[in-house]
């Protein structure tokens, strides 16, 4: 990683008593939102996707994923293809998160995923009342059943986001954890966090949730 660079993650997690239509499979709901790196650009050194999907991506049939018509499939990388529209994507930390949950705990149930990350995009653009924020809230509320879990990513990069960082990571809020990824690897680009970072950074999210929030 640049000298320059920082990516920062923040970990969110909100639950909420709702009562969902029987056919609704996923137990466990957790909302993918944020900018690039959540979309996921891992194996993007090119134009073009390599295709090249790690075992921690797999697809698992107690993994789904919010389709674009709403419907529930099982998921399978790129998660963000039709969502992150007009950009090429491809590994995120959707899919490792997912199953190093279900890797730690075989009696999680179900989870569902609902992809809604865009890259390329500034914090206001996802404002109360923007484009981003009623697609997202949509998409929430077509996913939402008895237990809800919300994850929330965003990244950073660039000059002073070193003042950022420490000021995120002072943050003190209930149900709020926050996942520095300062350090990890990078696509050719020296932007985008790289197949095996976004790995982590599943792994990582994953570990961070069962320890805080699966009780």
């Amino acid at each position: 990683m640049s000298k320059g660079m920082l990516l920062f993650f923040f970990f969110f997690v909100a639950l909420a008593g709702s009562v969902c239509p029987e056919e609704v499979k996923p137990k466990n709901i957790f909302i993918l939102a944020g900018q690039s790196n959540m979309a996921g650009r891992g194996g993007l050194n090119t134009p073009k996707w390599d295709g090249k999907i790690p075992h921690e991506s797999n697809p698992n049939p107690n993994i789904l994923q919010l389709a674009l018509d709403n419907s529930w499939v099982q998921a399978h990388e790129p998660l963000h293809v039709g969502i992150d529209y007009g950009k090429t994507v491809g590994i995120g930390p959707g899919l490792p998160f997912a199953n190093a949950i279900l890797a730690k705990d075989p009696s999680f149930g179900v989870i569902g995923l609902v992809p809604c990350a865009k890259g390329a995009t500034k914090i206001k653009q996802w404002a109360l009342g923007t484009k981003l924020y009623k697609r997202l809230v949509d998409r929430a509320k077509a996913s939402l059943q008895s237990n809800f879990r919300h994850v929330a990513i965003a990244s950073a990069e660039g000059p002073l986001m070193e003042t950022v960082r420490e000021a995120q990571l002072s943050i003190n809020l209930n149900n709020v954890k926050c996942i520095d990824a300062k350090g990890s690897h990078l696509n050719k680009d020296n932007l985008h966090l790289d197949t095996a970072s976004q790995v982590l950074l599943g792994q990582k999210l994953a570990d961070t949730f069962l320890s805080s929030f699966s009780h």
